[in-house]
């Protein structure tokens, strides 16, 4: 029972790729700063913020022609 806790509590604080994706969500709709998210986050929400062609401030890299 206390090991099940144990890696729910951790699993939690790693964050994991729930986490990048609500941390990319609130990026793209304004609500959070790539500055706000978590430094141990940070690397995954870029790449993902990239593979959908935003900076990390959510706006488009390119503009759309």
């Amino acid at each position: 029972m206390l090991r099940r806790l144990w890696d729910v509590l951790i699993a939690v604080l790693r964050g994991g790729d729930y986490m990048v994706t609500v941390y990319v969500t609130l990026i793209v709709k304004g609500y959070k700063t790539f500055a706000q998210v978590p430094v141990n986050l940070q690397p995954d929400v870029k790449t993902e913020l990239a593979a959908l062609d935003l900076g990390t401030d959510g706006k488009p890299l390119a503009p759309v022609a």
